[in-house]
């Protein structure tokens, strides 16, 4: 049971964090996510389209340092005000009063975990969805500011376009292992496929040039899809990680190990053949390397994958560990400037976490860490604040 100040602590954080998300959320959807929308040509229609996928980013985002301002409004405005000292005065510990903000952002720091699950499966998704049926819209008003257009490995430069023409346009067309098609013509068009999730290009009276190695003139109309979609369902072998639902993870890691094993087989018994017939030219050839090249990509991916789960939970738990550095300090402050207070304590979060977090997350994808590595930056912030809390225990401020 609470007691009444932690009722009251935990009324007044829950109302401050929930007014402050609420306004911070909606600055990052329509400042930032709505701003690069508009700006990219997908209009306002697209713009509403992509709010619900970009929403569980926007709240991952916001919900850490809405936590953190919380903890230091409340914690700060009670600590200018001598509450504490008063609580102390009389031989009450702080600790009760600092245990709802624990609890609650620990809550919090579950459920953002959640909203990074969701942002980065079902969010990436929706949102290269919604980008891909406005792909065609996009294409045509680049190319009429711009006279260019990228994506991927598809590019286009025009003299003009003229309605749905687009005028002697220059198309190259990038292709991995293989020579990229160059195609010249007199008009073209593009329209966007929803079935296939492909843009379908039309082409008159064209010539193309495959590297240096053929060309070929074509004087009626050519037709050529370009794949554009992006499969959620992709195959575990292939999919890639930050952007796969956790409970994919092990499985994935699983099967990534089991092709590790089979290409290391497939090396031992080449180079084992490779000896007995004497073909000692075989073992160190281009095969030979493009097979360890696979392995190591292999490795690689394994390693992302190992560290995608920690990444996820170490990533929502940064609302615990930045509010319990927070705690101390805006009492220690003791200030009723809400925005002074908050600059102090996040300064340490901006210059220490996140260079750490980045650090570590970057060894562990590369296999240099263990993927439980990515928690050090939680664990130094929550035993500093752990430090902290005692000292403001047993030395009052």
């Amino acid at each position: 049971m609470l007691t009444t100040i932690q009722r009251r602590i935990s009324r007044d954080i829950f109302v401050t964090f929930f007014v402050s998300l609420f306004v911070i959320t909606m600055l990052v959807m329509f400042i930032g996510v709505a701003r690069e929308a508009i700006n990219q040509g997908l209009g306002p229609l697209g713009v509403l389209k992509l709010i619900p996928f970009s929403l569980p980013n926007a709240l991952s985002l916001a919900v850490p340092g809405t936590a953190l301002f919380s903890v230091c409004t409340v914690y700060g405005r009670m600590s200018a005000d001598n509450e504490f000292v008063a609580m102390q005065s009389v031989g009450i510990s702080l600790l009760p009063s600092i245990i709802p903000a624990v609890l609650l952002t620990a809550i919090l720091s579950i459920a953002t975990v959640g909203l990074i699950n969701v942002a980065f499966t079902w969010g990436f998704h929706g949102v290269q969805r919604v980008i891909l049926s406005s792909v065609e819209k996009i294409a045509y008003n680049k190319l009429q500011r711009d006279h260019s257009f990228q994506h991927d490995s598809f590019s286009m430069s025009v003299r003009d376009v003229s309605g749905r023409d687009l005028v002697q346009p220059q198309i190259k067309i990038n292709r991995p292992g293989a020579e990229p098609i160059t195609i010249t013509a007199n008009t073209a068009q593009l329209s966007y496929q929803a079935e296939d999730e492909s843009l379908q290009l039309s082409i008159t009276n064209s010539r193309a040039n495959v590297g240096n190695a053929a060309s070929f003139n074509n004087p009626g109309t050519f037709v050529h899809a370009i794949p554009l979609g992006m499969d959620p369902e992709a195959d575990l072998l292939v999919a890639h990680p930050s952007h796969m639902a956790m409970r994919d993870l092990p499985t994935a890691s699983m099967r990534q190990r089991d092709d590790i094993r089979r290409r290391e087989n497939g090396i031992a018994v080449h180079t084992a053949f490779s000896i007995l017939t004497s073909r000692m030219d075989e073992i160190a050839n281009s095969e030979s390397t493009q097979r360890a090249s696979a392995i190591e990509r292999s490795r690689q991916r394994l390693h992302r994958l190992g560290t995608e789960m920690h990444r996820r939970w170490a990533s929502g738990f940064t609302c615990l560990a930045m509010s319990l550095i927070g705690i101390p300090l805006a009492i220690r402050m003791k200030a009723s400037d809400t925005i002074k207070t908050f600059g102090v304590v996040f300064l340490p979060t901006v210059l220490i976490y996140y260079p750490i977090f980045a650090l570590t997350l970057d060894m562990a994808k590369d296999g240099r860490l263990v993927p439980q590595g990515v928690w050090i930056a939680n664990l130094l912030f929550i035993f500093v604040s752990v430090l902290m809390m005692r000292r403001l225990v047993y030395q009052p401020a």
